[in-house]
């Protein structure tokens, strides 16, 4: 999602500072347990979490690492979610636009053992799918972790729907399934580098 198109998102969050009720709702809830179940490690060295939104996942997933990146591309999301892990010096919150500010590796940062996308891709197109799972997978440690979980319901702005998303992450040649759970609401997979 480029920066330029944030302005349904900008909407959104100058109405409410959880759009999507990520903090109460059972839905919202029910996707942290699970998400929560499914992952591999109990700790990771770093978590890079793209689509962060109002924060209720990164701060469940601060628990479990020792460095953490989460981004939006939504300026008030990213000053939602700042605000949440202040008191967190681990864990940094950056305003990106992906893919084209996917983070480049740095010194003093490790490589991703988990990278998380949670209710993100369906604002992604088909090819900007294809590039983003070539960048999660080089952006992963050796051995690293790719979760997905998305609503499979259909919805107005959702350019792709969630098998098809998902199918596209699976097509990369270095990523392995290792895990899937489905139900009528929810599609969550966990794929490892090869």
């Amino acid at each position: 999602m480029r920066s330029g198109d944030s302005g349904h998102f900008d909407q959104l969050y100058a109405a409410s500072a959880d759009p999507w009720n990520t903090r109460t709702s059972w839905y919202e809830q029910r996707k942290r347990a699970i998400v929560a179940a499914m992952l591999p490690r109990q700790h990771c060295t770093a978590i890079f979490e793209p689509g962060c939104g109002s924060g209720e996942l990164t701060l469940q997933l601060a628990e479990r690492c020792g460095h953490l990146v989460a981004s939006d591309f939504c300026e008030d999301a990213v000053r939602i979610t700042r605000d949440k892990t202040a008191h967190l010096p681990h864990v940094h919150v950056r305003r990106q636009a992906l893919p084209e500010q996917w983070p480049a590796p740095a010194q003093d940062m490790p490589e991703f053992e988990l990278i998380l996308f949670s209710e993100l891709c369906y604002y992604f197109d088909a090819p900007q799918m294809a590039e983003i799972s070539t960048l999660a997978a080089g952006s992963l440690a050796p051995g690293g972790h790719l979760l997905a979980c998305h609503w499979k319901k259909d919805f107005d702005d959702r350019l792709l729907a969630t098998r098809p998303m998902h199918q596209l992450i699976d097509a990369h040649a270095r990523l392995k399934r290792q895990a899937c759970y489905e139900d009528e609401d929810i599609l969550v997979d966990l794929w490892r580098k090869t």
